[in-house]
């Protein structure tokens, strides 16, 4: 495991605490904790609950409607959110519509994290059918990074890896989504379930190779994807006479 008081901001690091886990931070968080609470208890004042995905995310480039934790089982709190590449996305709008979904936590600073961009790409393809939407969140938002640094630094990862990012990639510029789910390390990958429910979680950070990111990840894919509705094959009418 990452010690949580050491450096998250290194290029070299496997696993990583998340951006404002530290000892150091947590002082830091507990006084800004009060104004974050009041900032969340402020929006949905703000923006209806009933509020369309566009009219939401004119008002923050992420939106989260009721916190809750990372936990097997939980219900994992609706979100609207805007993409990198302009797509929106409504997460109770999936859940709605029965399909499965990975959460996939990442920073361009953890290489573990880097590392399963190739899988979970294979991934969506392979699964889309059965309705698997893959959502990536970064969270170097804390850094301030900006979303044209992340923008262009997904382009090197397509370059060099020899893929196209099939799922959209939100930058959550303060991080609300992983808060909201009390998540401190990456990578963390969440299988959420046709429900919205936290189906399986996985954080492994020292796979051996590409081969075995794949399974890891594929073994969660399969967990969420086997709660989606089998769809009833169409009756044929019966013939005329």
């Amino acid at each position: 495991m990452v010690d949580a008081g050491k450096s998250v901001k290194n290029e070299g690091s496997e696993g990583i605490a998340l951006p404002g886990s530290s000892p150091r931070a947590g002082r830091l968080r507990r006084a800004a904790a009060l104004v974050a609470a009041l900032c969340l208890s402020l929006l949905p004042a703000v923006v209806p609950e009933n509020a369309k995905a566009e009219d939401v995310t004119r008002y923050s480039s992420v939106y989260v409607m009721d916190p809750g934790q990372i936990v097997i089982g939980a219900r994992v709190p609706a979100f609207k959110a805007r993409g990198i590449f302009g797509k929106e996305v409504d997460f109770e709008a999936l859940v709605q519509s029965g399909r499965p979904v990975i959460l996939a936590f990442w920073s361009r600073y953890c290489k573990a994290c880097v590392e399963k961009f190739s899988a979970l790409v294979a991934l969506q393809t392979k699964y889309a059918p059965q309705g698997l939407q893959v959502i990536s969140v970064n969270t170097d938002g804390e850094y301030r990074e900006g979303e044209p640094t992340i923008r262009e630094f997904l382009g090197t990862i397509e370059s060099q890896r020899k893929i196209t990012i099939n799922f959209p990639v939100i930058y959550d510029d303060h991080n609300w989504i992983p808060h909201a789910l009390g998540i401190k390390f990456l990578p963390t990958i969440i299988a959420v379930d046709a429900q919205g429910r936290v189906r399986d979680i996985y954080q492994k950070f020292d796979e051996a190779g590409e081969a075995e990111i794949l399974a890891g990840i594929e073994a969660l894919v399969q967990k969420a994807v086997a709660t989606a509705p089998r769809k009833t094959p169409a009756t044929p009418a019966p013939a005329q006479p």
